[in-house]
This record gives C-alpha cells, structure tokens and sequence, in this order.
C-alpha cells in the first residue's frame, strides 16, 4: 500500500466533520465543539462519496469555566493495543506509533489549525517539548485534518508556529477511543506506560499552562521516581 492509500485509509466522514467550519477557526473560546450529523456508519463505496460532500456541522461556543483537568473516572484508562500499535503518518518524516513512546511520559494533543484554542495551547506546548525534551517527556501532536487537501496548510502552521514535537494525521480509530466521545478540541492526554493519566479539554490562558505544566512534572518525576 503506498502513502496516498494509506492516508486515504485514515480519512472518515467524522474527522471530515471535524475540518469544517473554518470561518470560525479563530474564536478565543475554551473549546472548538462539532456536531457531525452525517450518517458516518457506511463503509466502503458509500463511505468515500460522502467524503466529497460536508456533513452538517456545527462549532460551538463554550461559555464558563472550561473543565479542569483531573484523573480520568475510576483512575487510570488503559489504551487498547489496537491504539498503541496503529501506524500514524507524519505530517513529516517517518511513520510511528504511540507504542515506540512506552518508556517515556507521552503528552499527547489532539488539535486543528482551524481551531482558535488550540492556537493558543500550541506554543505552550512547544515550551514545554523544548524544557523537558531530556527529562523523558514526547509531546506528539495528531491533527484531525484531512492529510490530502490540508497537507501544506498543516506544514505551513508547524513552520509559522515552529512547532519542535512530532506530528501526525490523527486516524479516527485512535483518536475516536481517545476522546471517548467528547468532541472537543483541544484535548490533551498525559500517558505513562500506556496509560491515560490525565486529561484536558479546552485551554484557558489564565490556568491551563500552569496546570499543565504541574500535571508533567508530577508524571515525569513519577516516571523518574523523584
């Protein structure tokens, strides 16, 4: 299978659904929310023409305190095997997969270029790579753009951003079981030994840098056993 099938793969009405909305990309809110109503439970044929077709979506603006970041219910969340060794295809370089990350602490983002949040989390994260980069920290951002028509978008944003983490096309079968049918972007995933530690959703500027920084060194210094 060569690259172009393989990106073709990953490509779902729901992650469709995700990209649209672009005229209300930069809104400084909590959180980007979409509402996709299409029918995305048809396979094959049927599944690749509605791809050409935008499903109904709706971005959403948060109002409130966004939700603090805390342990997941009941403790710790395990991820499937299935998640940890799927291939995930870099925005640049080479394939991977979250299981290549198991001795390390894994801050993962799930996130657009289209969404305002997530432009404001972005360099918050690029910090963070660059200061605990040699304490065992990979931060991994998956974007849930389309990797055929957004390809030079994304790379543009990472070089205008200078994003310094690995990047890759989020697969709806990775990033679905992540986000556990929450819908919001961003979301942000702290995992230790394939396990989801903590999680956020949304970014608040007065709070969610300090609270994420702390929710690191708490994990890297877990990891540590400092």
């Amino acid at each position: 299978m060569n690259k172009t099938e393989t990106r073709n793969q990953f490509w779902t009405a729901w992650r469709l659904a995700l990209t649209a909305g672009v005229a209300l990309a930069l809104l400084c809110v909590p959180a980007c929310t979409s509402s996709d109503t299409a029918n995305d439970s048809k396979a094959g044929a049927g599944a690749n023409a509605n791809a050409g077709r935008p499903p109904t979506v709706t971005i959403t603006q948060q109002r409130g305190t966004p939700q603090q970041p805390a342990p997941t219910p009941q403790g710790l969340v395990t991820i499937s095997a299935n998640a940890l060794n799927a291939e995930i295809q870099p925005v640049e370089g080479e394939p991977f997969r979250l299981a290549d990350f198991k001795d390390k602490v894994v801050v993962l983002n799930l996130w657009a270029t289209w969404c305002g949040p997530c432009r404001f989390e972005i360099p918050h994260l690029v910090e963070l790579s660059h200061e605990f980069a040699s304490k065992g920290v990979e931060v991994v951002g998956l974007t849930l753009e389309n990797p055929q028509a957004d390809e030079e978008k994304v790379r543009d944003f990472a070089r205008q951003f200078k994003i310094n983490y690995k990047l890759g096309w989020g697969r709806a079968d990775v990033t679905q079981e992540l986000m556990a049918g929450r819908g919001n972007i961003p979301q942000l995933f702290i995992i230790e030994d394939g396990k989801i530690v903590k999680r956020f959703i949304g970014f608040s500027p007065d709070r969610s840098p300090a609270m994420l920084r702390a929710a690191i060194e708490e994990a890297a210094g877990a990891k540590s056993g400092d």
